[in-house]
């Protein structure tokens, strides 16, 4: 089971956040596209070492390296959910629900 809780998470954001969040899904959406977007950035990168090993020529920005880096150590102890869960409580990544016009005049 994965720390924190749902219900922690929900009760941290909504004491910190501007909207409130009243579903559990919201963090699991917000949670599993974080991950995806973990899983992605550490694979493009491995990509583009592989690419730059064959041709010579890196093409590779700092801060997309740094910060796959850091993630690819991170990977090392953690799965990219957890990872992502960790980000989301800790406020690193914003998240708020999706409302719209048809479900606020109910």
């Amino acid at each position: 089971m994965l720390q924190p809780s749902y219900t922690q998470l929900m009760k941290k954001l909504n004491d910190e956040g501007a909207s409130k969040l009243t579903s559990r899904y919201s963090i699991v959406i917000a949670t599993a596209r974080r991950a995806r977007q973990i899983i992605d950035i550490v694979n493009e990168q491995a990509a583009l070492n592989k690419e730059a090993d064959k041709t010579g020529e890196k093409v590779i920005s700092p801060a997309r390296l740094r910060q796959a880096s850091e993630l690819n150590e991170r990977l090392k102890t953690k799965k990219p959910t957890s990872i992502a869960v960790d980000e989301i409580y800790n406020g690193k990544i914003l998240m708020s629900e999706y409302y719209s016009e048809e479900q606020e005049q109910e």
